[in-house]
């Protein structure tokens, strides 16, 4: 379905209410609505049952970086960095994107702490900071691998 810019908070919602999945995809020009279209039905027919959390619905970035997965990349990778990274590739937030980097090489907060030397409950709040910036939970798995992807291939 298509939606109005602006209607995509009441989406997840009413897909949970109808038990179905959703991709919204955003900011194309109506010249490439069919490739936008393509992009989210082969994202809905690719994704991992555990990509479609009960409150979530699929993204520009969870689109592109299943695209590249199945080695049909629609975008460049620094594309697919910013789609997914966002804000985190500012700098002035370099800082989380190290916390993000250390927590997903070590695969624990309190080992990403340590090699940070920072107190674990602030390398906790510094990954609640990265999901609240980018709407990504990096505890969470599909959201940690679309990260992960995203930081490796954006470098």
């Amino acid at each position: 379905m298509l939606l109005p810019a602006g209607a995509e908070a009441a989406v997840p919602a009413a897909l949970r209410a109808r038990a179905l999945r959703g991709c919204a995809i955003s900011g194309e020009s109506l010249e490439r609505i069919a490739v936008a279209h393509r992009l989210a039905a082969d994202a809905l027919d690719t994704a991992p049952a555990h990509a479609h959390h009960p409150a979530r619905l699929l993204t520009d970035g969870d689109a592109q970086v299943l695209a590249l997965l199945a080695g049909r990349p629609a975008t460049t990778p620094d594309q697919i960095a910013q789609w997914v990274l966002g804000p985190l590739l500012h700098p002035g937030r370099r800082h989380l994107l190290d916390a993000l980097t250390a927590y997903l090489d070590t695969g624990s907060a309190n080992a990403a702490a340590r090699r940070l030397g920072l107190h674990p409950q602030s390398l906790r709040y510094r990954l609640r900071r990265i999901g609240d910036l980018t709407g990504r939970d990096p505890r969470d798995p599909w959201q940690r691998l679309t990260l992960d992807i995203a930081r490796t291939i954006g470098h």
